[in-house]
């Protein structure tokens, strides 16, 4: 696994061994960045459900200007906390930051400033059986009533295919496209949206 673009091009990430976490494809990754290349340069990123931490350091290397991760698998902390110490550094440089927490319980009462997130991106556990609902929608209505997202802000979801795409009031569909198993769609938040 590698990062694809940008400053960091070519830095190889660790990734678990086995199926414990299935990080975003190489293939998935490059098409998500290609289709928000004239949105991420000076950016700021939310990668929830971060796990190796990857796509927020590939937003990082094509130009975010600020990176958060928010992950609570203790082993996929680890793995995360490695490749931002082998890419970035340690400490981390101003503007990137690790959360420790359930995503969920997290945008409850999130820690980043009101109107703060450009683009945030969800990659939660697939669900067992194509077509069933993994609560994207859902955690979309959360993110959206957590305030921290900017005006015109996207939204990126990655899912198992045949699964619902996210569906929020306030949110307009841009894209969805299908990867062999894995779907992504990208929403942005409706220019009428409160």
């Amino acid at each position: 696994m590698r990062i694809a673009g940008g400053t960091l091009r070519g830095r190889t990430l660790k990734a678990p061994p086995g199926d414990v976490l299935r990080p975003t494809q190489d293939a998935v990754r490059e098409a998500l960045f290609s289709m928000l290349a004239s949105v991420v340069p000076g950016c700021s990123f939310l990668d929830l459900y971060a796990g190796t931490g990857a796509v927020g350091l590939e937003a990082f290397s094509r130009g975010a200007a600020a990176a958060t991760w928010v992950e609570r698998s203790p082993r996929s902390l680890r793995l995360l906390e490695a490749n931002l110490a082998a890419c970035c550094g340690s400490p981390l440089p101003p503007g990137l930051r690790v959360v420790r927490a359930d995503v969920a319980a997290w945008l409850r009462r999130p820690d980043l400033p009101p109107g703060s997130v450009d683009v945030a991106f969800a990659d939660p556990p697939y669900v067992e059986r194509e077509g069933e609902d993994d609560g994207m929608s859902a955690l979309l209505a959360s993110l959206r009533d957590s305030g921290l997202l900017a005006p015109r802000a996207f939204f990126a979801a990655e899912q198992r295919d045949r699964t619902p795409p996210p569906v929020c009031e306030g949110f307009e569909t841009i894209v969805s496209r299908r990867y062999g198993r894995t779907s992504l769609t990208i929403l942005r938040t409706r220019p009428d949206a409160p």
